[in-house]
């Protein structure tokens, strides 16, 4: 029996465009399971992966996490650094369960090949990554930098983007002289071949390799396969996906429309009380509306619901964000919200904080229009107000 050679690459869906030196410690955490899981060989990604070309620095970065493992921190030590640990074993384990009955459940649909052609696996990637996306929405997942913790004074790397024209133009230069020394004779037998096709199991590839030694390129490789006997079956792909393109997208959304309009979703902060009373929920809302690049207008608290409606005026708003504790909001709450509507009626009111369920009737009825807390849908939210800023 021959051993399996495992190789292992940092993740593509984990990495961000905001706040990308984190991709360095994710970076290190996925090299470090690897490594104590039993790769044979790894490769580390460049930390700006999804944003560029990687340049001297990033390649440079992520060699040496590689050699710090290696050195500073000697992984490669321990002959099985995991052996024995009851966490790693027990998860070993029920990952090999989950797999051998996957495998089972593709062999009772015929292999491979049927379960692509049904959709199977394609539904279970997404159905998988449909999750991930919600999590990441109900930040029930963090991803730093992205959907917590988002960072306003960020100024994003600099995609460094190649001249598209130069690039073609010294990649038809290449190909030109590498199909220079082609064998005329040689190419039109080997398109033949191709065209003929053939029955045999796995066979065809062989072809393909063949006629590629021959100097076909792809085009005409597949040219031939298409002119020939092959019959030629199409399947739903598996397209690419990262963990955190939806906010991206989100953020992205309102950085354009500002730079387009100098405008942005004013979101102001009707902080009733003293600050110990409302600043627990003042700090999550400013975190949350920042997620979404939103203009969050703050304060030190207001005495009366007129002040804080006055102040809102003021403000200009799109937002108002009503921010105490549960204690005070059936008393504050519905003159503030019926106040807010009647002198701003465009104005979106949002209460900081889950209400009980008989109490969200009754400010539902004095003018609420959301709730945001622990539990709120974050990427919805703010989604919505994009649209109603017309973004």
């Amino acid at each position: 029996d021959r051993a399996v050679h495992v190789h292992g690459r940092t993740s593509a869906f984990t990495k961000t465009v905001y706040d990308p030196y984190v991709n360095l410690l994710r970076n290190t955490t996925q090299a470090f399971s690897g490594v104590v899981g039993g790769l044979n060989s790894l490769e580390v990604s460049p930390f700006d992966q999804p944003i560029r070309k990687a340049d001297d620095f990033s390649r440079r970065i992520a060699r040496n996490i590689q050699v710090m493992l290696q050195t500073e921190f000697e992984l490669r030590q321990p002959v099985d650094p995991v052996g024995g640990s009851w966490y790693v074993e027990t998860l070993a384990a029920e990952l090999c369960e989950k797999i051998w009955a996957e495998f089972q459940t593709i062999e009772s649909k015929g292999g491979i090949v049927a379960a692509l052609k049904e959709g199977y696996p394609q539904a279970q990637v997404k159905s998988v990554l449909d999750e991930r996306f919600k999590n990441l929405a109900f930040r029930r997942d963090v991803a730093v930098g992205n959907n917590m913790y988002a960072n306003m004074t960020e100024e994003l790397l600099d995609p460094k983007p190649e001249n598209q024209e130069t690039l073609r133009q010294k990649r038809v230069a290449q190909i030109e002289e590498y199909l220079a020394s082609a064998e005329p004779d040689a190419v039109v037998k080997a398109q033949a071949t191709l065209e003929a096709g053939t029955t045999e199991p796995g066979a065809l590839i062989g072809l393909i390799e063949l006629g590629a030694l021959q100097k076909l390129t792809i085009r005409q490789i597949r040219k031939a396969l298409d002119a020939g006997d092959i019959a030629s079956e199409t399947i739903e792909s598996i397209a690419a996906h990262r963990w955190t393109e939806q906010f991206e997208a989100l953020r992205m959304r309102t950085e354009n429309y500002k730079q387009r309009t100098k405008d942005n979703v004013k979101v102001f902060l009707a902080n009733m009380g003293p600050i110990p009373q409302h600043k627990p929920r003042a700090d999550f809302s400013t975190g949350f509306f920042e997620v979404g690049a939103f203009e969050v207008i703050k304060n030190d608290g207001h005495e009366t619901t007129a002040d804080a409606a006055k102040a809102a005026r003021e403000s200009g708003a799109d937002v108002v964000v009503i921010c105490s504790t549960d204690d005070t909001y059936p008393e504050l709450v519905p003159p503030l919200a019926k106040e807010l509507k009647e002198t701003m009626p465009h104005v979106t009111v949002i209460l900081a904080g889950a209400p009980p369920k008989d109490l969200e009737p009754v400010y539902r009825e004095a003018g609420v229009d959301d709730f945001i807390s622990v539990r709120a849908n974050c990427y919805e939210i703010l989604n919505t107000l994009q649209d109603k800023k017309g973004m």
